[in-house]
């Protein structure tokens, strides 16, 4: 049976402090790049990955470049795999939006599958273009892929391979220099396990 392997990995932290930072493109701070280097340096076998694959906003993309020289592996760009677009809440502070516009921000917790960004995203479209992403990486040739991308977006993937409803995937805990590791069995029906998150 055909395997592949795939180790999500959410970006360091990020510069502009606690903002809803979506698209917003933030570069890493020093620890946010350290982060990083501690979350992928330890692996048993010779060769990490085959392929890394990653958003292309910097604080994902800079590292990724990094990394892949480093390697000698191919670096795939992917637009699909950006974060969330938050529209009107872009770049502003967390806690005076939740204090300002509650009603409307509650939505992402209360009722996500139906949430949509002022002049921003909706969740439903989010989703479509990351599981477009998804697919798109599990079609690819590398039986070993490093996926450099966001929070929101492992949560709609770890949604995917766990089948999780809509209402529980702000319950996991996604934070900076994350990686989750799932095996993919690429017998369709795909069946996945996560061997690995933290």
């Amino acid at each position: 049976m055909e395997f592949k392997t795939l180790d999500l990995l959410r970006h360091g932290e990020p510069e502009g402090g606690n903002v809803f930072r979506g698209i917003t493109d933030h570069p890493l701070t020093p620890l946010g790049w350290s982060q990083l280097l501690a979350a992928t340096k330890s692996e048993d076998d010779e060769k990490k990955w085959d392929v890394i694959i990653t958003s292309p906003l910097s604080r994902c993309y800079e590292f990724s470049k990094e990394l892949a020289e480093k390697l000698d592996v191919p670096l795939v760009v992917s637009d699909d795999l950006q974060e969330f677009n938050f529209g009107v809440w872009e770049n502003q502070d967390m806690a005076t939006v939740f204090k300002n516009d509650f009603e409307r921000i509650k939505g992402m917790w209360d009722d996500p599958m139906n949430f949509a960004a002022p002049e921003g995203e909706k969740i439903l479209d989010f989703e479509a273009r990351v599981l477009k992403a998804w697919f798109g990486c599990l079609n690819r040739p590398e039986k070993k892929q490093l996926i450099v991308c966001h929070g929101g977006v492992i949560r709609i993937l770890l949604k995917e391979a766990l089948g999780l409803p809509f209402n529980n995937i702000n319950r996991l805990d996604i934070p900076f220099a994350c990686r989750s590791r799932v095996r993919v069995n690429l017998q369709e029906p795909f069946q996945y396990m996560l061997q690995a998150h933290g």
